[in-house]
């Protein structure tokens, strides 16, 4: 069945539409419960009664990447098609990439400095927030992408047909 231009431009649109909220949801979504993750974590290392500096930064670095990892999750899940074991590995990807990403967002929130002032004005662990946000974000976006890709390519057609 042959589909009119207006409704391949049509299709188009709304998978744009789809992909800017999904978007859109996952970033607010995991700076959101990446913030809720450093609490947590925060308020488990103070009652753990733990004073060791690496315990308390690998509790942070691990509760940002947790938080950023579910809300990105939430974001990107597709309950109709979404296989069990695909959704758990793309979950610990994901959960890496969080991971990784409050590491790093860390690491430059603790090496930069304000111009103006001899402190920086924000947290490191603020920066390890939204690494986390980034990091969790960037592997879902590449896995959805490579996952469509190879949809398109096991069902024959292109990745990203050609509008005429």
């Amino acid at each position: 069945m042959l589909k009119t231009r207006q409704a391949i431009q049509s299709d188009a649109v709304m998978r744009l539409v789809v992909l800017a909220g999904r978007v859109l949801l996952s970033l607010v979504l995991a700076l959101v419960l990446s913030m809720v993750g450093l609490v947590i974590a925060w308020g488990l290392f103070v009652f753990s009664s733990s004073g060791d500096r690496i315990v308390f930064m690998v509790m942070n670095m691990i509760g940002a990447g947790i938080g950023a990892s579910i809300g990105v999750n939430i974001a990107w899940i597709r309950l109709d098609r979404q296989q069990r074991t695909a959704f758990v590995l793309m979950a610990l990807v994901c959960l890496a990439g969080g991971v990784i990403g409050a590491l790093l967002g860390y690491q430059y929130g603790a090496n930069r400095e304000v111009e103006c002032c001899a402190e920086p004005r924000t947290s490191p662990f603020i920066y390890a927030a939204f690494g986390a946000t980034i990091g969790g974000n960037v592997i879902m976006y590449l896995a959805t992408a490579a996952t469509s890709a190879v949809r398109a390519i096991r069902a024959g057609r292109s990745a990203f047909p050609e509008h005429s």
